[in-house]
């Protein structure tokens, strides 16, 4: 299933997100040096991966299902963690950052597998900041999209992917997971 799915497809709560950009923005840009980075893998576990899969990219959480929430991250972005909470975004969610002309190479992810569900990714541009020609770009198979502040990416993580980026400066995304009956 190498395509991406529109917000009214997955999560049309999701524009409780977009409508409130600016906020979510400013809120995380005056806590982003003071978050807790980690990692994470498709079981939701934050602590389970010592080294980042991707060389420059790493995660604050959020908060995962089964896992709970990151009381220091969650406590330093409440307007964040109550809009994506009412936008019923309950599997996982985090702020994913990639650093300045870092890329991540072609591959699927290991998101858990259900018989009639899928795991659906959303990266939604939170801090992008592209300088002349430079750009951050997620590519499927033969399709692709270029990142930009205040737009949502959703695919399904086990379709072959990767990330391009030119970017002289960090890329920040939220970064959600969405369960939702196949399509």
């Amino acid at each position: 299933m190498p395509m991406f799915f529109t917000t009214k497809q997955i999560n049309p709560s999701l524009t409780l997100l977009s409508d409130n950009y600016t906020t979510i923005r400013d809120e995380f840009n005056n806590v982003r040096d003071e978050l807790e980075y980690t990692n994470w893998n498709g079981n939701n576990e934050y602590s389970s991966i010592k080294k980042s899969p991707y060389d420059g990219w790493k995660v604050a959480p959020l908060y995962a299902k089964g896992v709970g929430i990151h009381k220091d991250n969650a406590a330093k972005m409440p307007t964040l963690l109550k809009l994506c909470l009412k936008a019923g975004i309950v599997q996982r969610c985090g702020i994913s950052v990639l650093e300045p002309n870092k890329n991540i190479d072609w591959h699927i992810d290991t998101d858990p597998t259900y018989k009639d569900k899928i795991i659906v990714r959303g990266l939604w541009g939170l801090d992008i900041n592209p300088q002349d020609q430079e750009v951050c770009e997620i590519h499927l198979k033969n399709k692709k999209e270029t990142f930009a502040n205040n737009r949502f990416h959703l695919f399904w993580g086990r379709s072959l992917h990767h990330v391009y980026n030119t970017l002289s400066t960090p890329r920040y995304c939220l970064c959600f997971d969405n369960l939702v009956t196949i399509p």
